[in-house]
């Protein structure tokens, strides 16, 4: 069975059953507007999708504000400079365990700021650490810098959260980050798509995925071609018009309404 007829056949389950699996979708590492911005922006329009732009601040000009001034789609706040502190040999974080919590803090609300200036109110109050790793320590402050909400990569305990914060994660990057950096390809993003929605129904993860938590898709516009985004809409497309699954708008999702 091709990951297609896989996702197609889980969302018939799942309609079986009576119930209905949201999904939404972020996209990381934007600073400017590039001709790589384009086919995401035609795939978000033409499947009525508003994908969450994770914007870097110390990238960002105001030639991406006008771009998107008007259009469907959020904007988050994506770390500050997406430069890696990690000492040794840990994995890449801007806002891990070898640096200052206050320099941490001071970061998180300087590109917050940065972008409150770019897109004023249209800024969705949520922080999206590079390389989705960060000190639960500055999880912890993110409410006193005004953010509403936090969106990293994977499966979160339910003890995990933080009071103030509403953590929305991402579950499936179409990204092979091992292989060729490329997309992965239609048929292997819908089967991982199948994937989480199996375990969710099954309920294999316990506590770790709740059925109604929202599966969220992550891609990143710099690393795909114009085909790539024809595959990635094949897949959305399926998401958009199975009664069985919902897309969501991250803004409600991370401000809680």
């Amino acid at each position: 069975m091709s990951g297609l007829e896989a996702l197609s056949r889980e969302l018939d389950l799942w309609k079986s059953e009576g119930c209905q699996a949201g999904f939404w979708w972020r996209d990381d590492d934007l600073g400017a507007p590039t001709d790589k911005l384009e086919p995401l922006l035609g795939v978000a329009s033409d499947l009525a999708m508003p994908p969450l732009l994770a914007v870097v601040p110390d990238w960002a000009t105001p030639g991406l504000a006008r771009r998107l001034a008007g259009l469907p789609v959020r904007v988050a706040v994506h770390g500050k400079a997406h430069i890696n502190h990690q000492a040794g040999r840990g994995k890449k974080s801007e806002f891990g365990p070898s640096r200052p919590i206050a320099d941490c803090i001071a970061d998180a609300a300087a590109g917050r700021a940065r972008l409150v200036d770019l897109f004023g109110p249209d800024l969705v109050a949520c922080f999206v650490p590079p390389w989705n790793r960060m000190a639960p320590a500055l999880a912890e402050a993110l409410p006193s810098l005004e953010y509403q909400g936090l969106s990293t990569f994977g499966a979160r305990r339910e003890e995990a959260g933080v009071a103030g914060l509403n953590w929305v994660n991402t579950h499936v990057d179409v990204i092979n980050w091992r292989g060729d950096r490329g997309f992965v390809g239609a048929d292997c993003m819908a089967a991982n798509l199948a994937d989480q929605l199996t375990d969710r129904r099954q309920e294999r993860c316990g506590t770790q995925r709740a059925r109604d938590e929202p599966t969220g898709i992550l891609s990143h516009h710099l690393e795909m071609t114009v085909d790539d985004w024809r595959g990635f809409a094949m897949v959305c497309s399926i998401l958009t018009m199975h009664p069985a699954a919902k897309m969501l708008d991250s803004r409600a999702l991370l401000m809680g309404r």
